[in-house]
């Protein structure tokens, strides 16, 4: 099938298919997204127009929040005022960062490299997370020992809401969460702030920015993937939508027959990624991450 603007010629069961891909990923983990939906555009489909793939890759992160974060809730493995912080600070981020990449990140062979340096980063510092984190038993931080007791619970049959997110208290200058009977607090500046950065970066590159607002749940923050992945989907539909809108302000024409049939297959993707996460142990839901990122930057390195 020919589509006119993006002008390339594509099979729609490919295109279903990627779209499938990229929900599961998505809905899973809570990242990557974004950065699949830009290789298969530009890799898979064959776009050549940097500036199309950014706002129709970041159109595709908007399909999983919708189907997958509303699952989160009812599993209570979602910590919504954290997600609406990084959300509300990637508004701003997003609108500078369409600008930026509109008018310095156009030339495919500039996009390249500066899309797969960035991969590269994260994946390090997933995969440093996983090595630090091979300690003792008495050495393990609260978020193993949480997600260990959520794990098991979910084996042995019990419901998520009975040891997930039960608790979210609010003081001056501190947010209290209660998962898998351990308590995380954190300054609602930190995720404010920090989603203003990452939303420049994730906007200026066109992908959704769970690849990097999961790592830094995970690693900054300190919290479980269990809980990760929905906040991060939430957080991602906030400042997508305001990134996307500011390209199509700018001028970008969005294909829309194209997008159109992403989304279904996107659609689906995110309908299992909820359901099959929770009984993923968290080490191996790291470590999926972490080989999907070092797969896609080597793809954009030109090393296969």
């Amino acid at each position: 099938m020919y589509f006119e603007i993006a002008d390339i010629t594509v099979s729609i069961w490919l295109l279903l298919v990627w779209g499938v891909l990229v929900g599961f990923v998505f809905s899973t983990v809570g990242a990557a997204g974004g950065i699949l939906a830009s290789v298969g555009l530009i890799s898979v489909f064959g776009i050549q127009d940097p500036n199309l793939v950014k706002p129709m890759a970041q159109s595709l992160t908007l399909v999983t929040p919708l189907i997958a974060v509303p699952l989160y809730i009812r599993q209570c493995r979602m910590v919504t005022s954290l997600a609406l912080l990084l959300g509300v600070g990637g508004v701003l981020g997003a609108m500078l960062g369409s600008y930026l990449s509109l008018n310095y990140l156009s030339d495919m062979s500039v996009f390249k490299p500066v899309f797969a340096g960035l991969i590269f980063l994260i994946a390090g510092q997933i995969a440093w997370q996983l090595w630090q984190g091979r300690g003792a038993v008495s050495e393990r931080t609260k978020s193993v020992r949480a997600a260990e007791l959520f794990q098991i619970h979910m084996q042995g049959g019990g419901k998520s809401c009975e040891v997930g997110v039960r608790k979210v208290n609010a003081t001056r200058g501190r947010i209290t969460i209660e998962f898998g009977e351990e308590k995380f607090s954190f300054n609602p500046l930190l995720p404010f702030l920090s989603g203003v950065a990452i939303a420049v970066m994730s906007s200026a590159l066109g992908v959704g920015g769970g690849f990097l607002l999961v790592p830094f749940m995970t690693i900054i923050m300190g919290l479980p993937m269990f809980i990760v992945a929905g906040t991060a989907a939430l957080a991602v539909a906030i400042h997508s939508l305001t990134s996307i809108s500011n390209y199509v302000r700018l001028g970008v024409d969005l294909d829309y027959p194209l997008l159109g049939l992403l989304m279904l297959g996107v659609a689906a993707g995110s309908l299992a990624g909820p359901y099959i996460s929770k009984y993923i142990p968290e080490k191996g839901l790291r470590i999926f991450l972490m080989l999907v990122l070092l797969l896609i930057g080597l793809r954009y390195t030109g090393l296969y």
